[in-house]
């Protein structure tokens, strides 16, 4: 080997020696790094990989506890409190079916719930007494049959191809704010529904839609009320006597009469009064028309007209399709419910007449 070589060769190996950067100690350095980080990342991985594990269980632990209290607490304590009313609307669960037809438990609190709240706001309070624990009781199972028979009539209703339109709902809330024949605003009215039902403007417009589905499927469905009302009208064109016709229909508990003296035009009657306002001399007899709450068809009789009041006669015709077609259902064991309310639906209270009439007529049932 030349001189000059080892001089080359010994100069290197005090460069290398001295700490001089050079491409292979670079490498060698990069690789020790690694090789020295690699005991801390996948210790690191690891215990990352199970706090992620553990987060995951821990929610699917709570939801199922949360679901389960729930359920109790809906199921079979029957709690009808906000939170779980609230919970009920969120989640969208069902408090029965009806031949398949799922009946929404946010329905059933909602009826109920506004039930309560309009019976309190005339009798106050209910409180822990017996007799107490009975009307609510008698309430609860109103409010499950109305929400069953409203689940199967907008069914039936949706089966024809027809539904009821936010338009119909928004007349029926305008024609509602006409209160002592003055119109309250918007803020007024949704006050006015607060205090009286306990309900929200929104939670009213669910009410009335589904008092207006139970109406339109009846008027749809309903054959026999339609014939009847059709072969009275003909029979009052020849004779308008209407007390002397009733009493040919006096075995069928279809049809009512009754005769009212001096009201307001806008008088919560299911629409007889209006309907007689348009009618100009005494003795004239209207077109039959469907009643403003639903439950069949009417005739009236103008029989006193002042500027501002009316007396009339009236004749009608009830619906009962929906309560023979709920009724077959129910035994045949098409109707199955997730609650046990164990109550007589037949069973009456002292609160029911002007209370339920008073509600009926502002929700348009």
């Amino acid at each position: 080997m030349k001189i000059s070589e080892k001089i080359k060769l010994k100069k290197e190996k005090k460069a290398t020696s001295s700490g001089a950067i050079t491409q292979q100690n670079i490498e060698e350095s990069r690789e020790e790094i690694i090789a020295k980080g690699k005991k801390f990342k996948y210790p690191f991985q690891y215990a990352k990989h199970r706090l992620i594990i553990s987060a995951i269980l821990i929610g699917l632990v709570a939801i199922g506890a949360f679901t389960f209290v729930g359920w109790v607490q809906l199921y079979k304590a029957q709690n009808t409190g906000e939170v779980m009313y609230r919970f009920t609307r969120t989640l969208g669960l069902s408090v029965a079916e009806v031949d398949g037809v799922k009946v929404r438990f946010s329905d059933y609190l909602m009826l109920y719930r506004s039930s309560i709240a309009s019976v309190e706001r005339q009798q106050g309070k209910f409180d822990n007494s017996d007799t107490s624990k009975q009307q609510l009781a008698y309430y609860k199972r109103q409010a499950l049959t109305a929400a069953e028979d409203y689940a199967f009539a907008m069914a039936k209703l949706e089966e024809a191809g027809k539904s009821v339109t936010e338009k119909e709902i928004d007349e029926v809330i305008e024609e509602h704010k006409i209160i002592d024949g003055e119109k309250r605003s918007d803020e007024a009215f949704e006050g006015i529904i607060k205090d009286n039902f306990g309900l929200s403007i929104n939670e009213y417009r669910r009410l009335i839609m589904l008092s207006l589905a139970k109406k339109k499927a009846s008027v749809e469905f309903d054959k026999d009320a339609k014939a009847l009302i059709e072969e009275i009208a003909a029979a009052l064109a020849e004779n308008s006597n209407m007390e002397e016709l009733v009493k040919k229909y006096q075995d069928n508990d279809a049809i009512g009469y009754e005769v009212v003296d001096s009201v307001e035009f806008l008088n919560l009657d299911s629409g007889r009064a209006a309907m007689a306002s348009t009618l100009e001399n005494v003795g004239d007899i209207s077109n039959y028309f469907v009643s403003k709450n639903g439950d069949g068809y009417y005739i009236v009789k103008l029989t006193g007209k002042t500027e501002t009041k009316v007396s009339y006669a009236s004749i009608w015709v009830r619906f009962k399709w929906l309560d023979s077609e709920m009724a077959k259902l129910r035994e045949d064991g098409k109707v199955t419910e997730k609650i046990d309310l164990n109550v007589d639906e037949e069973i009456s209270t002292e609160e029911d007449t002007e209370a339920e009439k008073e509600e009926t007529e502002n929700s348009g049932e």
